[in-house]
């Protein structure tokens, strides 16, 4: 057990759009990691930096819009400067977009994009030039499931799932040498905080589902922190699917 035990790392989690970015930072703090909350939410990292502080770990809350490589490298001066490494990415920005293709504006598409594939981009590289210096480094990217499978009326949110798998095997194989893996997590349907479990089988698509309910936020912090740990020493390039047997179907 002591390969996952994440004491004395850092780790940067970026996130927006959903609602497990909270449940990630909270089960790297678990595990032992110090760790930075990226996003333009300011009150809903200010609340996650406290709930990790009150594990025992040290946090910060850098209001950040993962769009703009600016503000992104300003992001990673404030947590060199405070934690003199950086250990893991967990690249979690997401704007879900659903809309029949020929009413989508060249604007919306644009956005999709730059908020989904883009961040990964530019926050992988302003992290990963630290990482390069440091000769190791786990670079973690929240896609969809949909990275792998398509569905109508969402061209634009599909395209840039698939963009962050494909980005995710270029990237491992390129920093493979430097010890720097790189993996993705493909999340299927997840439940919504707040809903009971009664509500939640009631929900129509579980019928699509083999295991019979949504995910849960549990689901995917464990999965991360074995990402981020020795325990997966060996594992690179690889997206990690999430989804109760769904993608089983395809």
């Amino acid at each position: 057990m002591e390969e996952f035990n994440l004491q004395g790392k850092v780790a940067i989690v970026t996130g927006d759009g959903r609602a497990w970015s909270k449940h990630i930072a909270l089960a790297l703090a678990e595990a032992g990691a110090d760790v930075v909350l990226a996003a333009r939410n300011q009150k809903g990292i200010e609340e996650t930096a406290q709930e990790v502080r009150q594990l025992g770990r040290r946090a910060m809350a850098i209001p950040t819009d993962v769009t703009k490589s600016t503000e992104i490298q300003k992001m990673v001066e404030r947590a060199i400067a405070e934690f003199a490494k950086i250990d893991i990415l967990v690249n979690g920005a997401e704007l879900q977009f659903a809309k029949p293709f020929l009413e989508v504006s060249e604007e919306e598409w644009k956005r999709v994009i730059e908020t989904n594939l883009t961040s990964v981009f530019l926050c992988s590289k302003a992290v990963g030039k630290h990482m390069m210096e440091q000769k190791k480094g786990r670079i973690i990217n929240i896609a969809s499931g949909l990275a792998l499978r398509g569905v109508a009326n969402s061209a634009a949110y599909c395209a840039s799932m698939g963009g962050i798998l494909q980005f995710t095997k270029a990237l491992a194989l390129e920093w493979a040498r430097e010890n720097i893996r790189v993996n993705s997590i493909g999340p299927g349907w997840f439940s919504e905080e707040g809903v009971s479990e009664e509500e939640g089988q009631k929900d129509p698509l579980l019928r699509y589902i083999p295991l019979k309910r949504r995910g849960r936020p549990a689901d995917i912090g464990s999965l991360v922190v074995y990402l981020a740990s020795d325990a997966s020493e060996y594992v690179t390039g690889q997206i990690f699917v999430v989804d109760g047997g769904l993608i089983a179907h395809a």
